[in-house]
């Protein structure tokens, strides 16, 4: 089959490596795969008159003119395409087209039927991103739909009435992340990681505060964040500790080294489409405390493979740490289960059910 892929954007994050990780594999089964992105990131919901991000799209564009065809990022497999515009004329024809953001969907919409069958991978609620009835409107396009989590097959069938697919589930790159070390001994002193994020709903104040919960009572741990760089508000929050590293945003190796140099993984977001990161930390054998969004309730065993607590409650994230913190055998057993479990999500299973669901719509079937 002829498939295309449309992007908002190549920039690191995690809808893109989701995309980059299927598309690879389906190009590795015989399909011919394409991933078409814009020169002009799309930035859904930016004013233009937004001076930082109007900055920050102007320097993305020059970027993506220097570029090289690859990103430096993932190794893909797959024909990547730079397009002046998403409009039609720069589409690829195929037998399979699909939207990843709510945005990209308007466009696929708008396409003729030769440019293939017409899907819309939903990978989140995505009004943080967008005007909120452009959003939902988007999920009411005649496109077939397609989930990565139970929450949002519910969501949009409640809310939308309208049919979706059974969610296809992120999987890990355990060729990519696995454990280094032997057994699950902790680090001396203990290091709990965050991956810092500035978009509010990512939850970093209530991750820092249970940090520094934790830190009361057991003052030799080691806060390690990695990621964006943190806004001065949140960094107020842990002032008084000194011992903090930062890491820039890692990938490849680097962050799976970082992921095994962790005892207990922090997630302390508020809500997510889905939620790689506790995947790929529990895959490095790290102990995962965790809140319950997005496909968090699909890949974990709450109180067995990691411990979950409900958002925006900061207090009993801090407790769940303090947890694993004063009772060693219970972090490795948390760690330990964790890293069993995960190993049932494979992105060759995911691979296999998207093939199929393609090839059964495809007119080349």
């Amino acid at each position: 089959m002829r498939i295309t892929f449309i992007l908002p954007t190549i920039g690191l994050c995690g809808g893109v490596r989701c995309t980059f990780e299927l598309a690879n594999r389906l190009q590795d089964r015989g399909h011919d795969v394409s991933i078409v992105y814009p020169l002009v990131p799309m930035r859904a919901g930016a004013k233009w008159y937004h001076l930082k991000k109007s900055a920050y799209r102007a320097l993305t564009t020059v970027r993506n003119l220097k570029r090289a065809e690859q990103p430096n990022w993932f190794d893909l497999k797959a024909n990547l395409i730079r397009v002046p515009t998403l409009t039609e004329r720069w589409i690829p024809k195929g037998d399979v087209i699909v939207a990843t953001l709510w945005a990209t969907a308007y466009y696929v919409n708008s396409y003729k039927r030769d440019k293939g069958e017409k899907f819309h991978f939903v990978r989140g609620y995505e009004t943080w991103s967008g005007a909120v009835d452009s959003v939902n409107k988007s999920y009411s396009l005649p496109l077939r739909k397609i989930v990565s989590s139970s929450w949002l097959k519910d969501l949009i069938e409640r809310k939308f009435s309208c049919s979706v697919l059974e969610p296809l589930p992120d999987g890990v790159n355990f060729d990519l992340f696995y454990k280094e070390r032997d057994g699950f001994e902790c680090h001396s002193p203990k290091r709990l990681g965050i991956l810092y994020r500035q978009l509010e709903l990512k939850g970093m104040q209530d991750g820092l505060e249970a940090f520094v919960m934790a830190k009361k009572k057991y003052p030799n741990i080691q806060l390690v964040l990695f990621g964006e760089e943190p806004l001065r508000k949140h960094m107020e929050i842990v002032k008084n500790i000194d011992d903090i590293e930062f890491n820039r945003l890692l990938y490849k190796e680097k962050l799976r080294q970082l992921y095994n140099s962790l005892d207990i993984f922090i997630f302390p977001s508020h809500h997510e489409g889905f939620g790689d990161p506790p995947m790929e930390a529990m895959a490095c054998g790290t102990a995962v405390v965790t809140t319950n969004v997005g496909a968090v309730s699909d890949y974990t065993v709450p109180g067995k493979t990691a411990l979950v607590s409900p958002p925006k409650d900061p207090k009993a994230l801090g407790q769940n740490i303090i947890r694993l913190l004063q009772d060693e055998k219970e972090r490795r057993r948390i760690a330990e289960s964790g890293y069993n479990y995960i190993k049932q999500f494979t992105w060759d299973k995911t691979t296999d059910n998207l093939e199929k669901i393609f090839m059964k719509t495809s007119k080349r079937q």
